[in-house]
């Protein structure tokens, strides 16, 4: 499985694979770039780690969507 991060660096947000300097994909807003990894991710078994402004991890999601057990309600 791989492993994502999200991160927020000066005034935007930056999805990267671990172990990869490289974005991915940056925003400048949180919600659009959940939106926009969301379909990163379609094709890919991967977790993604969301990291909050202090650096922690503040959530993490599974994809496919269904391996996500708060997706699917288990």
């Amino acid at each position: 499985m791989e492993i994502y991060h999200i991160t927020h660096e000066d005034d935007r947000w930056v999805l990267r694979e671990e172990g990869d300097k490289r974005a991915l994909i940056e925003t400048s807003t949180r919600q659009d770039i959940l939106d926009e990894t969301r379909d990163y991710m379609k094709l890919r078994t991967a977790s993604v780690k969301v990291h909050g402004d202090d650096g922690r991890v503040e959530e993490e999601h599974l994809y496919p969507q269904e391996q996500d057990p708060l997706a699917t309600g288990g």
